[in-house]
């Protein structure tokens, strides 16, 4: 068979033209019901959550979390507590023994609790996924209700990258056996700051 009789035996073949379906999505409440679907579905991907009233307060709480881990990175004005400078990071190496790193968050979906993290906000692009724990900094208000309302969100997003961050990376590939924080990070905790 030719090319062109191939070609013309699928233009006859063709299926008729149908209109994509239009998506209705349920509108989460605003309030109690959006913030608390938030926190039990990134509770039930392995994450962590914790209210606080400001960033200050954030900071206190992820030193009694943490203690004192040698190498810190912390991307989110407000929370000085880092011990190394991304800025002076040439090679993804250089990030081998990162233990903590601390980011700002733009918003949050209920419906799957994870957090939209842009390339601003995490400097390099490996940094969220190669430390060993991941502290996201985001205010309750910016809690919105699904997956659709987050791409409506991001239609006029223009940064070179961007991630939905959710609990720990977990795999139960092996054996049945689940391991957490095989691809990324083994801890994931989101510090909700209260809305005013």
């Amino acid at each position: 068979m030719s090319r062109e009789s191939i070609l013309n035996t699928i233009k006859k073949n063709r299926p008729s033209f149908k209109e994509l379906p239009e998506i209705v999505y349920k509108n989460f409440k605003m309030g109690n019901d959006l913030l608390k679907s938030f926190v039990e579905n990134l509770k039930a991907t392995g994450g962590e959550v914790f209210f606080v009233k400001d960033k200050n307060d954030a900071a206190l709480h992820i030193k009694d979390l943490f203690g004192e881990p040698g190498n810190i990175i912390s991307l989110s004005k407000g929370i000085n507590i880092g011990t190394s400078n991304p800025a002076e990071i040439s090679f993804a190496k250089e990030l081998d023994q990162l233990e903590l790193v601390i980011s700002d968050a733009q918003f949050g979906v209920a419906e799957n609790g994870a957090v939209w993290v842009s390339e601003k906000n995490i400097f390099h692009r490996v940094i969220p996924f190669i430390t060993l724990h991941l502290v996201l900094i985001l205010n309750e208000e910016q809690i919105i209700g699904n997956m659709h309302e987050a791409y409506e969100k991001l239609s006029s997003f223009d940064e070179g990258y961007g991630a939905f961050i959710s609990g720990p990376s977990k795999t139960a590939d092996i054996e049945q056996s689940l391991v957490i924080g095989a691809q990324g990070p083994l801890s994931t905790t989101i510090f909700l700051i209260k809305s005013q």
